[in-house]
């Protein structure tokens, strides 16, 4: 039996763009997830992504291991915009071999050192979120504020606060564990150096990390910005 060849390829169900905005719709719901006020109810949300998210990692991979040896089906399946997408969501494949077909839209190059002038200012409060000896050591504590996810967790007399999603995933990671100074992803099994954000074992990825301040008394107060 023959392989065809990528060029038979048909896009189907969806177009590009009402794929992009199905994920949008995706994120969004992940969000509201995220503020379940039932800590029973949001455990199994979280235990039901993590069993999709595996039974639909393990194929994938099986299925892009298996095209290697057809150099043109592979470069159809990376070029095409919703296969990249799903490919880099589960880590099969780097942002960078996507090589820009992950979306319709333009990128434009803006040097680095415009950047930061091109940016808009965003707004910062201090918020206080209670008394330091009612945090457990290594346990993460999820938080939410002006639509920003993030953590907190106490390693000793020291506290940290870092984002609320794995980098390059839209996924939560409050139900990973921590390990000495290292916060483990539980879907993908990324670990992170929780003081400085930085990936230990995927060096492209980190965390957006959030200063942490105690007042006197043992108020626990974090910066957030938005």
């Amino acid at each position: 039996m023959r392989l065809r060849t990528a060029h038979t390829m048909k896009k189907v169900l969806f177009t590009n763009a009402e794929y992009a905005n199905s994920l949008d719709q995706l994120d969004k719901l992940l969000q509201e997830a995220e503020q379940v006020p039932n800590a029973d109810h949001k455990v199994l949300i979280y235990q039901i992504l993590q069993h999709f998210d595996s039974i639909h990692r393990e194929p994938l991979s099986r299925i892009f291991q298996a095209v290697q040896n057809y150099p043109a089906l592979k470069e159809e399946l990376v070029k095409d915009p919703t296969t990249s997408r799903l490919l880099t969501l589960y880590d099969i494949i780097a942002e960078e071999e996507a090589n820009g077909h992950l979306d319709d839209r333009t990128i434009a190059f803006i040097p680095e050192d415009q950047v930061k002038m091109l940016s808009p200012q965003r707004k910062k409060d201090w918020l206080e979120l209670g008394d330091i000896d009612s945090f457990e050591n290594q346990k993460l504590y999820a938080k939410n504020y002006e639509k920003v996810n993030f953590l907190i967790s106490r390693i000793g007399a020291d506290f940290f606060a870092v984002q609320n999603q794995c980098d390059g995933s839209f996924l939560p990671i409050d139900q990973g564990r921590i390990e000495e100074h290292l916060l483990i992803c539980p879907w993908h099994g990324c670990k992170y150096d929780i003081r400085t954000g930085l990936s230990v074992n995927q060096p492209d990825k980190k965390l957006v990390t959030f200063p942490v301040q105690i007042e006197e008394g043992g108020l626990l107060k974090v910066e957030i910005a938005y």
